[in-house]
């Protein structure tokens, strides 16, 4: 859900790597108990200092909602490791596909004002920018369906513009503008729609995405620290992003403003949670009427295709929904390269989460805290928090298999080697086994390092090591004994050298005795 390349290559990828991970997750369970957001906070605060380390995330942070007021907030970490700067409740950080939802507010509260039309074709509310012509009909590329991913336009990532400016340049790929199936087909994610969103908020509006957003929602929801234009003086107090490897990712590094974009906090976020909560206020908060509200989050498709499919029910607008046994989480994840954040919220319930990483590896920090949350509300499992179990428990599965293969393998060489020095014959390993043996290797070395590790490797980093080791010494085995068996059959079948034969060949009487 996110603009960098390794994100399309995590959403194609990660549906093979379920499909060979046990996966036989039981229906999420819903148990009645009483939040205590003190006692929550404590156990949160030591849980995610622990999963930093773990996890080799630099800092978080994390908000608390309950019946439509944020309750507790903290930073934890840091949030640049150069200057071991604490992270804040109010540090900013890059949200990724966050900032759909808050473009989807945007969106919402336009066509409330009047000034756009959900349901009529977005072409001619534009100003002289039109879609490529293909067969599939454009006019049925709508507002409502470019927010519901269902507008027929593509996922392309990587082609999505900077700005709504590239559209009146002409620097926009058309091809990630040219629809790929009729629109309300069904659910294809795609990052286009939301850049063509926030060209219809400028050209509905007059002004730029950052002004006609934030001052639409943002700053009357009190909103203050969040931006989708970030200044020099916002950059001093905002986290650093972190990728896989630790190296640091400036706040500025650029995104596809609509899709993504927005610069953030954990303590802005969780007020935009709360907004979607009935309380001491209605829904909405004075922003957005309760019922625009309930529309915002109201299942619209079902999601299909990996890996949305796999940890969400159904598209909202700027959220994806799950079913809790008959409650509705709207959630919503975003990643950048150096970013991986989330929110979760349970309107009905009253409960609502937000968790802000500045590492590429706060993927697992992220779902460990939505599990301890879910389940100290009372919510249940949600299907992220499942598969991504399942996720682990394949992976230290396939980490015994590989370490027992190993262990066979080296039995199998001892004992040959054994049955070389006591000079039993043996002929060479048919040509079958050779084969096994070597492509096995192949496979395993290409499949693991080329495919599955980049893949992997955001969601299990404490894992890699291991899997790295067993995979590696797996695969450095196989080809010893394709070597072994290689040399064996150039050199022929084994003479015995004693036994006996090489006995009877020596006693007296016997032909060679003479």
């Amino acid at each position: 859900m996110s603009r960098s390349r390794n994100v399309s290559i995590t959403a194609a990828s990660l549906g093979v790597v379920m499909t060979i991970v046990p996966w036989s997750a039981p229906p999420a369970e819903t148990t009645e108990r009483s939040f205590d957001p003190e006692g929550y906070a404590v156990e949160a605060q030591e849980r995610i200092e622990a999963n930093l380390e773990r996890f080799s995330v630099p800092g978080a942070a994390i908000a608390v909602v309950l019946e439509g007021e944020v309750v507790w907030a903290a930073g934890v970490g840091v949030a640049d490791t150069s200057t071991e700067r604490p992270v804040q409740p109010d540090t900013l950080f890059q949200a990724g596909s966050l900032s759909k939802s808050v473009l989807a507010w945007t969106v919402l509260h336009l066509a409330y004002e009047g000034t756009i039309d959900l349901d009529a074709p977005v072409e001619p509310q534009l100003d002289g920018w039109s879609l490529p012509q293909t067969p599939y009909d454009t006019d049925g590329v709508t507002p409502r369906r470019l927010l519901e991913h269902r507008s027929g336009l593509p996922f392309s990532i990587d082609a999505t513009p900077r700005s709504p400016a590239s559209f009146r340049t002409g620097a926009v790929d058309r091809d990630a503008f040219t629809l790929v199936q009729e629109p309300g087909a069904g659910f294809i994610y795609s990052n286009p729609g939301y850049a063509l969103l926030a060209l219809l908020v400028e050209d509905a509006t007059g002004d730029d995405l950052a002004t006609a957003a934030e001052e639409r929602i943002p700053q009357p929801l009190g909103m203050l620290d969040s931006t989708f234009a970030l200044d020099v003086a916002d950059q001093r107090r905002a986290a650093t992003g972190h990728t896989l490897d630790g190296d640091t990712v400036e706040p500025t590094w650029p995104s596809p403003l609509g899709a993504s974009g927005l610069h953030t906090t954990a303590l802005d976020l969780a007020t935009l949670v709360a907004a979607t909560h009935d309380g001491a206020r209605p829904a909405g908060h004075g922003v957005l009427p309760a019922a625009q509200v309930d529309e915002l989050l109201q299942p619209r498709a079902s999601t299909a295709g990996f890996p949305h499919r796999l940890m969400t029910d159904a598209t909202a607008y700027g959220h994806f929904v799950d079913d809790l046994d008959g409650v509705d989480l709207a959630l919503n994840a975003g990643e950048e390269q150096g970013w991986v954040s989330g929110f979760a919220t349970a309107p009905t319930a009253g409960h609502g989460v937000v968790i802000l990483t500045n590492s590429r590896n706060g993927y697992p920090l992220l779902v460990e805290e939505l599990r301890a949350w879910s389940q100290a509300t009372g919510l249940g499992t949600p299907r992220l928090v499942r598969v991504y179990g399942s996720l682990r428990t394949g992976a230290w599965i396939a980490i015994g298999l590989l370490a027992t293969t190993s262990v066979i393998l080296v039995a199998v060489a001892m004992r040959r080697r054994r049955q070389a020095t006591t000079s039993v014959a043996r002929g060479s390993a048919p040509w079958r086994s050779r084969l096994v043996a070597g492509g096995s290797a192949v496979v395993l070395l290409t499949g693991w390092w080329v495919v599955v590790a980049p893949v992997v490797r955001p969601f299990l980093p404490d894992l890699m090591t291991w899997i790295h080791l067993t995979a590696t010494t797996t695969a450095a085995l196989l080809l010893v004994h394709l070597a072994r068996s290689v040399t064996r059959h150039r050199a022929g079948p084994a003479r015995p050298t004693g036994g006996s034969e090489a006995t009877a060949a020596t006693e007296p009487g016997s032909p060679a005795s003479r």
